[in-house]
């Protein structure tokens, strides 16, 4: 029984270390963003996916936004809709210049067809996402443009 305790506590002290570390590739970084969409498991704090300067926005929209109230956000920006039902998720291969990289990402929600283009970022050893946007022609959007009109920009 000691054994299996200690067990299960160095796997998931591991996994733990494992979700803390930097991403190697952009392509990593979408896997493991996207991974929730599948599995229910969304964690509490998704700052490790994004850049200083999209956190800081994140920041600034929750610190503006009366408590009780909705924040610049009425949809999930990385799936294109509220609910979802994400099926054959496709990451393209990233075009890095730099310490930046495009990438596109395609699925289908609820069997919608749906395209999103990545910003990423390298910041502190790794990759992080800087801004997505989105060309659907009835909706389409930049998350960073977003925040900024909530704040009157």
């Amino acid at each position: 029984m000691r054994v299996m305790m200690l067990a299960a506590t160095a796997v998931l002290g591991l996994s733990g270390w494992a979700m803390a570390q930097p991403f190697p590739t952009p392509e990593a970084l979408l896997e493991a963003f996207y991974a929730p969409y599948f599995s229910g498991e969304f964690a509490e704090d998704e700052s490790q996916f994004r850049s200083a300067a999209l956190q800081a926005l994140y920041d600034a929209d929750a610190q503006n936004t009366p408590e009780g109230e909705m924040g610049a956000l009425s949809f999930d920006p990385f799936i294109n809709g509220q609910d979802f039902e994400i099926t054959d998720l496709a990451i393209g291969e990233a075009a890095v210049t730099g310490d930046t990289a495009v990438v596109e990402v395609s699925f289908e929600n609820f069997g919608e067809p749906t395209e999103l283009t990545y910003e990423l970022v390298l910041e502190d050893g790794g990759w992080k996402i800087d801004d997505v946007a989105s060309n659907d022609p009835e909706n389409p959007y930049r998350l960073s443009e977003i925040f900024a009109e909530a704040q009157g920009e």
